[in-house]
């Protein structure tokens, strides 16, 4: 346990190899020859790689969720002379519950990563949903926008809306037509 804290949670960053490329681009083999620092941070970048992958299958089967809907991605972000990582989790399996549970799922997740690793927050810069554009899902279509607000009607249906919309119009009409009448 010792060693891997030592190997995740190093006294001082290695250099970043110039084997490793532009925004969220992968890591490559490290060539013959290169340096022991080097060669350490690219361990630490496969380990910490690794890490997020078990964590996040071990925090999928903890919570119950089935492993195979949810894929763990690790994205890359070289700064700084220093490899940063986002997780990406794509949604294999429609289920509402998961946007539901998501912020705890996540939260959950993190704890996980961060019992093995205490500075995962230093590296980890995001845990991010994706939904490949093939995911079946029940609603394909977005709601009416005053869905959003609380105020969708009863009967979703076209006259009645049509309707209320007519007689909101006529009262606004009345007032203006009026406008000494105003009530404060």
């Amino acid at each position: 346990m010792d060693m891997l804290k030592k190997l995740l949670g190093g006294s001082s960053p290695a250099p970043l190899h110039p084997s490793v490329t532009g925004a969220l681009g992968p890591v490559m083999a490290q060539p013959a020859g290169v340096g022991h620092a080097d060669a350490d941070f690219a361990a630490q970048v496969d380990i910490r790689r690794e890490l997020l992958r078990v964590r996040t299958r071990n925090t999928l089967r903890l919570s119950g969720i089935p492993e195979n809907w949810i894929d763990a991605q690790v994205l890359l972000e070289p700064a700084g002379g220093r490899t940063f990582m986002h997780l990406r989790l794509v949604v294999r399996h429609w289920d509402p519950r998961l946007m539901r549970y998501a912020i705890a799922f996540q939260r959950m997740l993190m704890q996980e990563i961060e019992r093995i690793d205490p500075q995962a927050a230093q590296w980890l810069l995001s845990i991010v949903w994706a939904f490949p554009p093939e995911l079946e899902a029940p609603d394909l279509e977005l709601p009416q926008p005053s869905a959003w607000l609380g105020l969708e009607a009863k009967h979703s249906g076209h006259d009645d809306l049509q309707s209320d919309l007519a007689r909101l119009y006529a009262v606004r009409d009345a007032d203006l037509a009026h406008p000494g009448a105003i009530k404060r």
